[in-house]
């Protein structure tokens, strides 16, 4: 049985192929984007693949549209963060039948491969461990990038369900910034035109922080409505600190379940002018732990970047909790 894993995320793949470890008779493939998974099917007859939904270069989406490649049956699992019910209802009408949310637990995953590989697979023995190319170890950084791509999906659909609009995933950048790049990071963000600015620190499990939530649209009024605020505006107040409450605890909310510990969140501020200045000012004197992405609403005006800044201390936090994974 040929089974290919598609999916960006280092930990997903190394983490799918420990639970395939189970089953002898199979060959595992595996690709980091929708493009090579594209390759692979065209090369090979796949029997499942087993699908991310949000990647670079390719998603998910356009692999599913870009299906069948050939006149092979293959069979498509989607394993995601994204838990929109939008995107488990297009992956339906893409033709998916199965769908399994990150993080997944292995029995789900055997389950499928017991059931869709019937006759194909068998117990493990020494002798015949499924054989596909090593993989290499993960590191922290990378962990770390998956655990947040889950948290992301999570936040996405509970904003989803809130607001009824199919968000758009993003992929997001995670790592240490120097100085240097802090700034540019930090400015370019908060220097646009028709910005709305938010700031929120936490702390939890020893990792100190502030988020930045910079939103700009039209459709923020209509966020606030839907939200329940029935006078919301797009430059109100009340509105901008609700809409940014919910998008940075949602997150973090997910995060802290991942990683079994509790965040503690200070009240949203606007900044001003002056405030994004101080922000700015405040944020570059060192290099940072930052966590980067922009959600967008498919069907309205509404575009929010999303920056969460770790002080240095919390880089070792990290790793430690990283060691568990």
């Amino acid at each position: 049985m040929n089974i290919l894993v598609c999916d960006d995320s280092a930990l997903a793949r190394k983490s799918l192929s420990r639970c395939l470890d189970a089953y002898s008779g199979l060959d595992l493939y595996f690709a980091k984007h929708g493009k090579e998974a594209i390759k692979r099917l065209e090369k090979t007859n796949i029997d499942l693949l087993f699908l991310d939904l949000t990647m670079p270069v390719m998603d998910g989406f356009e692999v599913l549209e870009r299906m069948p490649v050939n006149s092979y049956p293959t069979q498509v699992v989607v394993i995601s963060g994204d838990v929109q019910k939008e995107a488990q209802k297009r992956c339906l009408m893409l033709g998916v039948s199965y769908f399994i949310e990150k993080p997944f637990l292995c029995e789900d995953v055997l389950g499928l491969v017991d059931r869709l590989g019937s006759g194909c697979v068998a117990p493990v023995t020494d002798s015949h461990k499924p054989r596909s190319a090593p993989l290499a170890d993960v590191d922290a950084i990378s962990k770390f990038k998956e655990v947040t791509n889950i948290a992301l999906g999570q936040s996405a659909a509970i904003i989803s369900d809130h607001v009824g609009e199919f968000i758009q995933l993003p992929i997001p950048a995670v790592g240490v910034l120097d100085t240097g790049e802090l700034k540019m990071t930090i400015e370019d963000v908060m220097s646009r035109q028709g910005l709305h600015s938010v700031a929120q620190r936490f702390v939890g499990g020893g990792i100190y922080g502030e988020a930045l939530v910079c939103m700009r649209g039209k459709g923020i009024a209509t966020l606030g409505k839907r939200l329940g605020f029935a006078q919301a505006e797009s430059n109100d107040y009340e509105t901008l600190l609700n809409v940014s409450n919910l998008l940075v605890s949602s997150y973090l909310n997910s995060l802290a379940h991942q990683l079994v510990l509790q965040f503690f969140l200070r009240q949203p501020i606007i900044l001003d002018k002056k405030g994004r200045e101080y922000a700015c000012a405040q944020h570059i004197e060192e290099s940072a732990f930052a966590i980067e992405y922009t959600y967008f609403a498919e069907e309205l005006d509404f575009e929010c970047e999303v920056l969460f800044l770790l002080d240095s201390s919390s880089v070792k936090a990290i790793y430690q909790l990283m060691e568990n994974f």
